[in-house]
């Protein structure tokens, strides 16, 4: 197992895929309930009028509706559905609206992620020995300095905020009922408008910590790099080998071909290209081989052996080296300059050109 010290490489994408699927993610416990205050708070500064005159009416239509049916002795089920529906509904715009942000929340900062692996009952975790050590870890000190720290912020802006409302509240006294009323729903929405902002502001600096107390955990030594490499991609080395065998196997395969070349053009010494004309099997004449230092020199000890002319015509040599790939056929703009070699070592067996066996 590595130590801390040296992971120094950030997480791979398998790193953190894995991590996911096990629950590893940088998450905050602090931002979905503090979204979920802030939107409660907004939802009520706006609909708390027209909500509490539905609750309203729907209580005086029970007070109403009460005294006819217990004196007809009639069945009271109906009307108290009936204000329960109306509650409900009063209430559903809240709760969809904090569910949908406490969800998005979540979503915001670990993306969208579906394991049920995780919903599975885990006995580790109703271990009261397991319970013991995450109290009494590190982490569990650090939860700890927040929980702490979050209290004594709270705190402290409830102070300020209270202070400033008593300050208000002095010439309170003298207010009609309905104006108190509306002074006091004032200073309750201050007072938590003001404890949310506080939160969010912590909730904010603990998803920054958690996300690089995630990054960190997530490092990954120079060794885990290499071996994980080596699971996705292969161990390099064997795949090097592999390389070298294929190149090798390519290469004998070429050499074998130049006898079948028509003729072999050279730089004269550094580069050689062996060229092949069958009007039955190419439209064009092709590369059959080229190479450049030994592999030149291979190429025209081949030729001699097979008997292949060699002709040095450097610039053309060069051309087709650095511009037509093995088995492709000549570009039209050289069709001139081979077709003139072409045609002369054709001349001197006899036959026509493309036409030789």
């Amino acid at each position: 197992m590595p130590e801390a010290g040296d992971r120094t490489e950030r997480a791979t994408p398998r790193r953190r895929e894995e991590a996911r699927k096990h629950g590893q993610v940088a998450l905050s416990p602090e931002v979905a309930p503090v979204a979920v205050l802030l939107t409660a708070l907004a939802v009520v500064s706006w609909g708390a009028p027209a909500a509490l005159a539905k609750s309203r009416a729907a209580l005086a239509g029970l007070l109403a509706a009460s005294g006819p049916i217990a004196a007809h002795d009639d069945p009271v089920g109906p009307l108290v559905l009936r204000t329960l529906l109306t509650f409900a509904g009063v209430l559903a715009p809240f709760c969809v609206a904090a569910a949908v942000v406490g969800t998005g929340a979540v979503i915001a900062q670990i993306g969208w992620s579906v394991n049920p692996g995780l919903l599975l009952p885990d006995p580790g975790r109703l271990s009261p020995a397991n319970g013991l050590k995450r109290i009494f870890s590190a982490n569990g000190a650090m939860n700890l300095v927040k929980a702490i720290a979050k209290i004594a912020v709270v705190a402290t802006v409830a102070y300020r905020v209270v202070l400033r409302t008593g300050a208000e509240a002095v010439g309170a006294s003298g207010m009609m009922p309905a104006e108190l009323i509306g002074f006091t729903g004032m200073g309750l929405r201050r007072l938590f408008l003001a404890m949310a902002l506080a939160l969010a502001v912590l909730g904010g600096l603990d998803y920054l910590w958690q996300r690089r107390r995630h990054e960190q955990s997530l490092k990954m030594s120079r060794h885990e790099v290499k071996e994980e490499a080596k699971e996705t991609e292969g161990d390099p080395q064997v795949k090097g080998r592999f390389r070298r065998a294929h190149r090798e196997i390519a290469r004998r395969r070429m050499l074998t071909d130049v006898k079948r070349a028509d003729v072999v053009l050279t730089n004269p010494v550094h580069v050689a290209v062996a060229l092949r004309y069958r009007a039955s099997e190419t439209a064009a004449p092709h590369v059959l081989a080229k190479g450049a230092g030994e592999l030149a020199q291979k190429i025209k000890d081949a030729a001699r052996a097979a008997g292949v002319p060699i002709v040095e015509r450097r610039a053309l040599a060069r051309a087709l080296f650095k511009s037509v790939k093995i088995g492709a056929e000549v570009p039209p703009a050289l069709y001139r300059a081979v077709a003139e070699i072409l045609a002369y070592i054709y001349s001197l067996r006899g036959a026509a050109v493309g036409e030789m066996r």
